[in-house]
């Protein structure tokens, strides 16, 4: 018999934590590295909705692609032709990182005939991926100090990685403040996701750092007992759980124009991102009461089948 206790609470209580300080007593200048150590399971996705919906939030926010063979934050924000400078030129003291970035600045518009601008919407800085990275310096002081460099002059520095290892993966995972894994609703990635606990826990990453993104959440396979639930993949991953994205064809749609969730007038599929920002800035945000016409409280274990006994 499944507890009847109030799984809300018991999210928020046991996988996320419980802030009693708000707002005004978070520190900004905080560094987050978006990784997997699967493709293919939507980190730039998260990484550029993420760093967007904290620009439209006020913060000063950098985000940097770090995936040499196949970096996309740049065609997510269409502005693939308009960025000069990468990540190792500024590591590298080639150039200073306030020439290095292209600033992304999206306005309002009016309600006017003729869109006349009315007001900013946003603010984002954007560092592109290098084409290969230098083996020959030292990595790990030269990310330190541009991390260090960055936390002066942005509220949150973002780096989008490319799946698995790669260069800079232990040093990020050593240098930056919190680590975000990001898994699809799928078990070969939530297995992934596991491995990743596993090897940050291996190598001294404290778990208090470390959160669970469930990318395509897929509210009806659970419901009908193909997908695992919220708890279920917690339990699996080991990881406290920061938010859900469900399923949508319409963000995808629309990042292949180069626009986010905050580019269209959806705000439902905001939301979702909004959530998360939130509780980065240590706010207690329960997890919505539906998705997709499902109640929450059906969605935390998988549903018992004939052919799927628990």
């Amino acid at each position: 018999m499944t507890n009847q206790r109030n799984y809300d609470i018991f999210i928020l209580g046991k996988y996320f934590k419980i802030y009693s300080e708000r707002r005004r007593f978070f520190k900004l200048g905080k560094s987050i590295m978006i990784t997997s150590f699967k493709g293919g399971v939507g980190k730039s996705t998260v990484a550029v909705n993420l760093a967007v919906g904290l620009a439209v939030d006020k913060h000063k926010v950098l985000i940097i692609d770090l995936d040499a063979s196949s970096g996309s934050v740049d065609l997510f924000m269409g502005c693939e032709h308009d960025t000069l400078y990468n990540f190792c030129d500024v590591t590298e003291k080639k150039v200073k990182i306030q020439d290095a970035v292209y600033v992304k600045k999206v306005e309002k518009r009016g309600t006017q005939n003729d869109g006349a601008a009315t007001e900013p919407y946003y603010s984002l800085d954007v560092l592109k991926a290098p084409p290969s990275y230098d083996m020959s310096v030292s990595l790990e002081e030269a990310v330190g100090e541009f991390i260090e460099e960055t936390k002066e002059i942005y509220d949150f520095i973002i780096f989008d990685c490319p799946s698995g290892k790669f260069a800079l993966f232990e040093v990020l995972v050593k240098k930056t403040d919190m680590v975000f894994a990001i898994t699809l609703h799928a078990a070969a990635s939530i297995r992934s996701a596991e491995k990743l606990a596993l090897y940050l826990s291996e190598n001294g990453r404290a778990s208090e750092n470390v959160r669970l993104v469930i990318n395509c959440f897929n509210p009806r396979g659970v419901a009908r007992g193909i997908n695992l639930g919220i708890v279920d993949i917690i339990e699996r991953s080991k990881i406290k759980l920061i938010g859900l994205i469900p399923l949508n064809s319409q963000l995808r749609d629309f990042q292949e124009i180069g626009r986010t969730v905050y580019d269209i007038k959806n705000k439902r599929t905001r939301q979702y991102f909004d959530d998360i920002i939130g509780r980065i800035l240590e706010n207690n945000i329960i997890l919505s009461k539906k998705y997709d016409g499902l109640k929450t409280d059906r969605l935390y274990f998988k549903k018992e089948t004939k052919n799927n006994p628990k």
